[in-house]
Protein backbone atom coordinates (compact mmCIF):
# COMPACT_ATOMS: atom_id res chain seq x y z
CA UNK A 1 0.00 0.00 0.00
CA UNK A 2 1.25 3.34 -0.98
CA UNK A 3 1.62 6.30 1.52
CA UNK A 4 0.33 9.39 0.62
CA UNK A 5 1.37 13.06 2.05
CA UNK A 6 -1.62 14.48 3.67
CA UNK A 7 -2.53 17.59 1.62
CA UNK A 8 -2.52 20.71 3.27
CA UNK A 9 -4.54 23.62 1.64
CA UNK A 10 -4.23 26.48 4.23
CA UNK A 11 0.27 27.19 4.59
CA UNK A 12 -0.34 28.15 8.61
CA UNK A 13 -1.01 23.97 9.12
CA UNK A 14 2.74 23.59 8.60
CA UNK A 15 3.10 24.40 12.05
CA UNK A 16 1.51 22.86 15.43
CA UNK A 17 -1.24 24.78 17.00
CA UNK A 18 -0.28 25.99 20.60
CA UNK A 19 -4.27 27.47 20.72
CA UNK A 20 -5.82 23.55 20.49
CA UNK A 21 -2.83 21.33 20.35
CA UNK A 22 -3.45 20.31 17.31
CA UNK A 23 -0.24 18.97 15.46
CA UNK A 24 0.99 19.98 12.13
CA UNK A 25 -0.58 19.37 9.35
CA UNK A 26 -3.72 18.67 11.36
CA UNK A 27 -7.07 20.94 11.29
CA UNK A 28 -7.70 23.55 14.34
CA UNK A 29 -10.49 22.59 16.65
CA UNK A 30 -12.91 25.14 18.34
CA UNK A 31 -14.22 25.31 21.76
CA UNK A 32 -16.88 22.54 20.87
CA UNK A 33 -14.55 20.37 19.35
CA UNK A 34 -15.84 21.13 15.76
CA UNK A 35 -13.21 21.14 12.83
CA UNK A 36 -12.61 24.95 11.65
CA UNK A 37 -12.40 25.57 8.39
CA UNK A 38 -9.68 28.13 9.01
CA UNK A 39 -6.68 28.29 12.12
CA UNK A 40 -6.83 29.71 15.27
CA UNK A 41 -4.90 33.21 15.37
CA UNK A 42 -1.62 32.67 17.25
CA UNK A 43 -1.21 29.63 15.01
CA UNK A 44 -1.46 31.88 12.09
CA UNK A 45 1.47 34.35 13.36
CA UNK A 46 3.58 31.93 14.48
CA UNK A 47 3.42 30.29 10.78
CA UNK A 48 4.36 34.41 9.55
CA UNK A 49 7.00 34.77 12.64
CA UNK A 50 8.80 31.04 11.23
CA UNK A 51 8.13 31.94 7.88
CA UNK A 52 9.75 34.99 7.93
CA UNK A 53 12.96 33.85 10.14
Amino acid sequence: MTYREPTIHHPALMVACSECGSVRGAACYGKAGQRMTGVHKERAEFYQEQKTS
